[in-house]
């Protein structure tokens, strides 16, 4: 029996599939990075070039809800000061691709500011975001941060 080389048209279509994108985990790396970089540098139009217009921003802070570049300004002026030290470090992140133009993102950061004494104060971050594919590149429609909480204190042997 002789074989073929020739590809059939199911192989051809299987052989051209792949990822609408690049890796979604590099995608979401890369935003990450981004605003990362412009935290750290009190760039705070950079910072909002990465949002969408009608973007929601749920920071761990007290009241740090916002809506709209507008709202979101007032936010990340205050978090990415210059003059507090604002240094944001991605430790990590996951991207996982919802649909070809939408990235769920699960990330792990360290920002460090300057405490009431002048000394750095570092906080670990965890975010979940999403992020769209607009003809301008990708923007966060939805950026939510938290503080986990400290973790329990064994219990003492007199109360076992």
């Amino acid at each position: 029996m002789r074989q073929s080389n020739v590809l059939g048209p199911g192989m051809v279509l299987a052989a051209l599939a792949g990822p609408a994108f690049a890796d979604a985990t590099a995608v979401a790396k890369a935003h990450d990075e981004a605003f990362g970089k412009a935290c750290t540098a009190g760039d705070v139009k950079a910072v909002l070039a990465l949002y969408a217009d009608d973007a929601w921003v749920i920071w761990p802070g007290a009241g740090e809800e916002a809506k709209g570049k507008a709202a979101i300004e007032k936010l990340a002026t205050n978090l990415c000061d210059p003059k507090l030290g604002t240094k944001a470090v991605l430790t990590n992140v996951v991207g996982i691709e919802l649909d070809p133009s939408h990235v769920a993102t699960i990330g792990h950061w360290v920002f460090t500011r300057n405490g009431p004494d002048g000394e750095p104060v570092a906080s670990q971050i965890r975010a979940s975001e999403v992020i769209v594919r607009t003809p301008h590149g990708w923007r966060y429609v939805i950026d939510h941060g938290s503080i986990g909480m400290p973790p329990a204190e064994p219990a003492k042997a007199a109360e076992r």
